[in-house]
C-alpha cells in the first residue's frame, strides 16, 4: 500500500477503500471488524503473512452476507490498539519476532472515524518461521487463497533447515551403502563428454571417475562422522531409477513432462516423459530429454557467427535456464514431483518447495540463493548454469525479445510448490499494431521498440503506469518515466494523477478514432446508441430471462442485470450488451475496459464482478479468481 501524500485526498481515499472492499479478502488483504476489541486472530494472520508474501490487515471493516462494509474506529480506539499491538509484538511469549515499526502502521480517515491498517512484510529466510506462542510446531501459519492455515511439522522443520546459510544439507547427505552399481554409467559418461568438449584443457578431464565425482559434489566424506560415499545430489543427477526411489534417497521422486494439446481436447497429452522403465529417470536424463521437446516450439533465428549458423535464440536460452532453475531449486525428499507441461498457452514448470527470495527479488534478479548448490555446480560445469543470479534475467530477457508476455512466478502451499508460467502470447499483437498504424499513420515507423510496447499496452489495457510496464521493458524505472514523459510531450499519451499514482492512456485525439472489433461485430466506442431500443424494450416478465440463446435474445437477461448494475455503477444498458457481444470469446479485463472506455480497475471491481454474480459472465479460471491470466466469456443458456 502506498503511503505518500497522494492518498490523503478524500477522493483517493474513497477510491482506495472501494478497491479494497471489492477485492474482498485474498492472499494479501485481511479485513477485521475489531468492534469487540483487538482481534485475537490478528496474530495468526501476522504469522501467515510473514511466512508467505506479506500483506495488509485492516481494522474497521465488517462482513455481512459475504459483503464487506466500513465500520470505522474512534481515534481513542486506534490509539489503544496501536499500544496493544506493540506490547504484544515485543513479548516473546506472544510472537517469535517483531517485524513492524511505526511506519508500517497507519490510519485512513473516513467520514465516521478511522480505518487502522498494518502492513506486514515478508520475513526473510533467516527470520522464518515466524510463529505465535512458544512452540513453532503448533504456532506457525502460512497464507493461501483460503486464508490462514497452520503449518505441519515438516513445513516448519524445512523453514528451520533453510535458516542455515549452507542450504545443501539435504543434497550433500552421504547415503548409506550406495556403490557404483547404483550409478547409470551411460549418464555419467555423457556428462563427462559434455564437460570435456566444453573445457578440453581443464585439469579435471584427467581425473578418474571417483575423483571427478568428488569434484562435482556427488561423492564426499562427512568430516563430522568420517563416513564417505555417494551423496543425494550424485544419485539424483546420475543414479538409476531404483537407486533414486530407494527409501534411503528420495522414495517419492517423480519427474513428469507432458505436451498437452488443449484444455478442451479429449487427449490428456500427445507426448509424455515420465519414469516408465524405458529410460533412466535421473535429473540429467530428464534435462537432456525434456529441453529439446520444449525448444522445438520456439522460432529458430537465422544468424551467422563467422561461418557458423546460430540456431539458439534468447528464448531458447530462457527455456533452458527455466528448466535448470526448476531442477536445482526443487526441495527433494518426501512426496515430491517436478512437473513440466507444454500447452498451447505456454510452458508451465513447477517444483516442490518454497521461494528462498521474495517474488520482487526474483524479478529483479542478481540474487543467487540455491537450495541445491551441488546440482547447480554440476549444470554450471557443462555451461548450462551459473551462480551469478543471472538466470532470471535471461528468462525475462528471452521472453521480452520474443515479444511474449512476461513470465510470472507463483508460490503455493499445501503442499509447498513454486510454479513458473511462461506465456507464449505475443506482447504486441499484430492486430493491435495494424490498428495503431491506422491511427498514427507513418509516425508509428519513427518510434522505438520500447515506445511501441508502451503504446500497444496502453491500447490493450486502456491505461498503463511505470509499475505495470516494468515487467515488459528492459529499462530502469527512471528510464521508463523518461520514456513516458517523452510520449506525453510528443502527444501520443496523456497522464492522469500525480506521483506514484500517475497513469497514462492514449491521447484523446487518437482514442476517438479507434474502431474496436470482436469477431464479425464492429464496435465504435462512441457510437453504440443503436442498441438501446432493443435492450430497453425488454421487461422483467420476459419468459426467456434465464434462457437467452443468442445475442439477439440476450437483451432479456441483460435488462434484468442492468437494473441492478446501473443504479449504483452508472453502467448503461448498451454497455452491458456490448460486453455480452464482445465476450463471445474469452476476453481479459483490459479488452473489456477498452471496449466500454472504462478504467480497468473500475471495470474489474464494479462491473465485471456484478456480471459474474448475475451469471452473465464466466471465468476461465474459476478456482483462481485472481489468476494473472484470468479471462471472461459470456454465458448463454440453451432453451430446454
Amino acid at each position: 500500500m502506498e503511503k505518500d501524500a497522494v492518498v490523503r485526498r478524500s477522493e483517493d481515499i474513497e477510491s482506495l477503500l472501494e478497491d479494497l472492499m471489492n477485492v474482498n479478502e485474498n492472499k494479501e488483504i485481511e479485513f477485521k471488524s475489531a468492534k469487540g476489541g483487538f482481534p485475537g486472530s490478528f496474530w495468526e494472520t501476522y504469522s501467515s503473512f510473514a511466512n508467505t508474501e506479506g500483506g495488509i490487515i485492516l481494522f474497521g471493516v465488517t462482513e455481512k452476507n459475504g459483503r464487506f462494509s466500513l465500520a470505522p474506529l474512534s481515534v481513542e480506539t486506534v490509539k489503544k490498539f496501536k499500544q496493544e499491538f506493540f506490547n504484544a509484538q515485543n513479548n516473546r511469549q506472544k510472537v517469535s519476532l517483531p517485524l513492524l515499526t511505526d511506519k508500517d502502521i497507519d490510519t485512513i480517515h473516513v467520514e465516521d472515524g478511522e480505518i487502522l491498517y498494518f502492513v506486514i512484510p515478508r520475513a526473510s529466510r533467516q527470520q522464518r518461521p515466524v510463529y505465535i506462542g512458544q512452540d513453532p510446531m503448533t504456532g506457525t501459519y502460512r497464507r493461501n487463497n483460503e486464508g490462514d492455515y497452520i503449518c505441519d511439522p515438516m513445513q516448519v522443520s524445512q523453514m528451520f533447515a533453510e535458516r542455515d546459510s549452507s542450504l545443501g544439507q539435504v543434497e550433500s547427505r552421504v547415503l548409506n551403502n550406495y556403490t557404483w552399481d547404483d550409478i547409470d554409467m551411460n549418464s555419467f559418461r555423457q556428462y563427462r563428454t559434455m564437460f570435456s568438449n566444453l573445457s578440453p584443457s581443464h585439469p579435471w578431464t584427467a581425473l578418474d571417475d571417483l575423483q571427478f565425482m568428488q569434484r562435482l559434489g556427488g561423492y564426499r566424506m562427512d568430516r563430522r562422522t568420517g563416513k564417505e560415499g555417494f551423496t543425494m545430489a550424485g544419485i539424483l543427477m546420475f543414479g538409476k531409477e531404483e537407486a533414486i526411489t530407494d527409501p534411503e534417497c528420495a522414495p517419492d521422486f517423480m519427474v513428469d513432462y507432458r505436451e498437452i494439446p488443449s484444455d478442451t481436447s479429449e487427449l490428456r497429452w500427445i507426448d509424455r516423459l515420465y519414469p516408465d522403465g524405458t529410460w533412466e529417470a535421473n535429473l540429467f536424463q530428464f534435462y537432456r530429454l525434456t529441453l529439446p521437446r520444449l525448444q522445438k516450439f520456439l522460432p529458430k533465428p537465422f544468424k551467422m557467427k563467422g561461418d557458423t549458423r546460430i540456431d539458439e535464440s534468447p528464448a531458447h536460452v530462457a527455456v533452458r535456464e527455466a528448466l535448470i532453475n526448476c531442477i536445482v531449486h526443487a526441495q527433494y525428499g518426501g512426496s515430491r514431483r517436478i512437473n513440466v507441461f507444454k500447452t498451447p498457452k505456454g510452458i508451465r514448470m513447477s517444483n516442490p518447495g518454497t521461494l528462498l527470495v521474495s517474488p520482487s527479488q526474483f524479478y529483479e534478479g542478481g540474487i543467487s540463493e540455491t537450495r541445491n548448490p551441488a546440482l547447480q555446480r554440476m549444470f554450471g560445469l557443462i555451461g548450462k548454469s551459473d551462480k551469478a543470479g543471472s538466470g532470471v534475467d535471461k528468462i525475462l530477457k528471452g521472453w521480452r525479445e520474443a515479444n511474449w508476455r512476461s513470465p510470472y512466478i507463483e508460490e503455493m502451499g499445501r503442499p509447498d510448490k513454486v510454479e513458473l508460467f511462461m506465456p507464449m502470447e505475443t506482447l504486441i499483437d499484430n492486430d493491435v499494431v495494424v490498428q495503431l498504424k491506422n491511427i498514427l499513420g507513418d509516425t508509428l515507423n519513427t518510434i522505438s521498440h520500447n515506445a511501441l510496447i508502451v503504446l500497444a499496452t496502453a491500447f490493450t489495457d486502456v491505461e498503463v503506469s511505470n509499475t505495470s510496464l516494468q515487467p515488459l521493458l528492459d529499462l530502469h524505472p527512471s528510464d521508463i518515466s523518461k520514456l513516458l514523459r517523452e510520449l506525453c510531450n510528443d502527444g501520443f499519451l496523456e497522464s492522469s494523477g500525480f506521483g506514484k499514482g500517475t497513469t497514462y492512456h492514449l491521447a484523446y485525439k487518437y482514442e476517438v478514432g479507434i474502431d474496436r472489433r470482436s469477431e464479425r461485430t464492429s464496435y465504435n466506442i462512441l457510437e453504440r446508441s443503436s442498441v438501446t431500443s432493443s435492450v430497453t424494450s425488454c421487461n422483467m416478465s420476459c419468459d426467456k430471462l434465464n434462457n437467452c440463446d443468442s445475442v439477439e435474445d440476450a437483451h432479456c437477461k441483460t435488462s434484468f442485470v442492468t437494473s441492478s448494475v446501473t443504479s449504483s455503477d452508472g453502467l448503461s444498458s448498451e454497455e452491458v450488451r456490448t460486453i455480452k457481444e464482445y465476450c463471445r470469446v474469452w476476453r481479459n479485463i483490459g479488452d473489456i475496459s477498452r471496449a466500454i472506455r472504462r478504467n480497468r480497475r473500475h471495470t474489474r471491481s464494479r462491473i465485471v464482478s456484478k456480471l459474474l454474480q448475475a451469471g452473465l459472465l464466466e471465468m476461465e479460471y474459476p478456482d483462481k479468481p485472481t489468476h494473472p491470466a484470468q479471462r471472461y466469456r459470456t454465458v448463454y443458456k440453451k432453451e430446454k
